[in-house]
């Protein structure tokens, strides 16, 4: 039977280590012991990982997911809306740091997908209703806080070994979410630089890593397509971020997944 580190169960779930630690304090995850006493996981951790991811998905938070472990009755609708409720409460506190250690806490125990797709995203869009100071101040002080995050997230990454990923935005016209896709990155294990403004024409040579990510929330001017064909022909190891991307039909569905298992 093989065994797998808690770096190879990360890699091989797309879960950062940060999670998979919180779920073992949830006795949700319980590593063996070789006859060295050393800790591993094998193919059953695997599938345990994965039914976890399956009932986060759903929205069951982590105290109920470990009832339903234990076999005990739990509930099983979705919590996403209380999570949300959450964040905003903590949003109106005078003080940032109730918020900073609530993104904190739901990193931990949420994939980054999750956490951006259920509650961070859905509350942007929210925020981004109204005009008025009050709702303004809101929604730059939630982008705010939610970037710190992410560049914490990043820092802590850099501690790591693994494969380096540059994110460089071509046309942009939301800041944070060239950022929100570097940590949804992040569980895959990357070292990640990002440029915090776009690009239309960058100089790839420029950049010492073994993968790059292009964003772009818009479609490509033609030039940034021959350039674009231009880097594939030479062999540049390229994937794709945002609309810009998303209807185009040139590029391989697979790109993507392969980059991430050549970063494994």
């Amino acid at each position: 039977m093989s065994h797998f580190t808690i770096e190879m169960l990360s890699d091989q779930c797309g879960v950062s280590m940060a999670n998979l630690r919180t779920w073992q304090r949830y006795g949700l995850l319980k590593p063996a012991r070789d006859a060295t006493g050393r800790r591993f996981f094998d193919y059953s951790h695997l599938m345990r990982t994965q039914l976890i991811i399956k009932w986060l998905e759903r929205g069951i938070p982590l105290p109920e997911i470990a009832k339903l472990v234990k076999g005990e009755h739990a509930t099983q609708n979705s919590q996403w809306a209380l999570y949300q409720e959450h964040v905003l409460s903590a949003l109106e506190k005078p003080g940032a740091e109730k918020l900073r250690a609530l993104l904190r806490r739901l990193g931990r125990e949420l994939p980054a997908g999750l956490m951006i797709d259920n509650i961070i995203a859905p509350l942007r869009l929210w925020l981004q209703e109204g005009h008025n100071a009050t709702q303004n101040t809101r929604r730059v002080r939630f982008d705010t806080l939610v970037l710190e995050y992410v560049t914490w997230v990043l820092q802590t990454m850099r501690k790591r070994p693994a494969a380096s990923l540059v994110i460089i935005p071509l046309n942009m016209n939301d800041p944070l979410a060239v950022w929100l896709e570097a940590l949804r990155c992040s569980s895959e294990g990357f070292r990640i630089d990002v440029l915090c403004e776009a690009v239309q024409h960058p100089e790839l040579k420029m950049f010492v890593a073994e993968h790059y990510m292009l964003y772009s929330d818009i479609a490509l001017t033609p030039l940034q397509e021959v350039q674009l064909q231009q880097w594939q022909s030479e062999g540049m190891p390229l994937f794709f971020a945002g609309q810009g991307f998303q209807s185009r039909s040139t590029f391989p569905s697979t790109l993507y997944n392969d980059a991430l298992e050549d970063a494994g």
